[in-house]
């Protein structure tokens, strides 16, 4: 009887064990992948001028947008020009790009600026070794040897950090875009193991075109890569911009944690999961996750511009706050409420003020 009573407390244990893996393995997942996509209804129209939307929290947001089609095109939108009330729709102008004939719906997005408007064909746009994309600045500048390196964030293309590399481009530096996997107009499907050595190698790329220091800019998750590459060459990163910025993975993921109710066990058996070359796997990640060069934090004495917004809900502000108020290196403008990533598109001016003033005082 107790030897049968061991082996159901055996079993049950094992269960017990394989059913924590399992939710090690989900929440894993969740801190590393992009992400569900949020579509928007596309309402007909008589003009190719304007596109009608449904109304929802993002659709009525001021500024300026892109709009992704199944099929692949994109279209630029302009702000809110009228609303309807009949169908609870809003009407946005079209600013670039033609809505594909009987589109139903689109992803509402933050990349709104395209190789077309930093001067560059997007067909023709040039590649460095590491497969970065490379957009000139002032040549005068460029001269000085400043370059700065792009990387964007889970759920994102590279065509998200065109906003920022027009932001540095009429300050007069060149940039690099580091394409983490996937072709430059595609949405991330997650993170990756190697995401870290690809910033590495776009900041060695730019070395190799002349900078004699580097400024690495990151959104979002693209933050936390950032910093990581930066510590592994800091004889030429000499700054930091970040926006929405994911300054720890780990201290990200407890926080998110805590306001969800997950355990904080469970959180911790997940991120040493995806730090396990074998564990990962679970997750859908080949090869670990730096988990612990992607939580290090900001770099003490590196000057560094955090853009962030009260509005964010996804990585709070009270998060680089914290920073702020303990780092003289580290200076944080908050910009008009905005949810997460799209502090330029709500305040562009604002947005573009910060980068301008934080370079010229580099």
């Amino acid at each position: 009887m107790k030897r049968s009573a061991g082996v159901v407390v055996a079993g049950l244990a094992a269960v017990a064990v394989a059913g924590f893996g399992i939710a090690s393995a989900m929440v894993a997942r969740r801190v590393i992948g992009a992400g569900r996509v949020h579509y928007s209804d596309v309402l007909p129209t008589s003009s190719p001028k304007t596109v009608r939307l449904e109304r929802n929290a993002a659709t009525e947001l001021p500024g300026r947008y892109g709009l992704e089609f199944d099929d692949g095109s994109r279209v630029i939108v302009g702000p809110v020009i009228g609303r309807e009330t009949t169908d609870g729709s809003v009407m946005r102008a079209v600013i670039a790009g033609r809505v594909p004939a009987g589109a139903t719906r689109a992803r509402f997005t933050g990349a709104a600026v395209t190789p077309a408007d930093l001067g560059v064909d997007e067909a023709r746009v040039p590649r460095t070794p590491s497969g970065a994309w490379r957009f000139d600045g002032d040549e005068s500048e460029a001269r000085d040897g400043t370059w700065v390196v792009h990387t964007h964030g889970l759920g994102a293309s590279p065509l998200a950090t065109l906003r920022s590399v027009q932001a540095v481009q009429r300050a007069g530096l060149p940039s690099l875009v580091t394409c983490l996997g996937s072709a430059f107009a595609e949405r991330r499907s997650g993170a990756d193991a190697t995401d870290v050595e690809r910033v590495i190698a776009a900041i060695d790329d730019a070395v190799a075109l002349g900078a004699r220091r580097v400024i690495v800019c990151g959104w979002s998750y693209g933050a936390a890569l950032s910093l990581a590459a930066a510590r592994e060459r800091p004889e030429v990163v000499q700054g930091a911009i970040l926006i929405s910025p994911m300054l720890g993975l780990s201290e990200t993921v407890l926080h998110a944690a805590a306001v969800a109710g997950v355990p904080r066990v469970l959180v911790h058996s997940a991120l040493g999961l995806l730090a396990s070359p074998v564990l990962a796997r679970s997750a859908g990640v080949r090869g670990a996750v730096p988990v612990r060069a992607l939580s290090a934090g900001p770099i003490d004495g590196l000057p560094t511009l955090a853009i962030h917004s009260p509005g964010d809900t996804t990585i709070p502000v009270e998060l680089t706050r914290a920073v702020a108020h303990r780092s003289p290196s580290f200076e944080l403008v908050e910009v008009a409420a905005a949810p997460h990533g799209l502090e330029w598109n709500v305040a562009p001016e604002a947005f573009e003020v910060a980068v301008r003033e934080w370079l010229g005082a580099r």
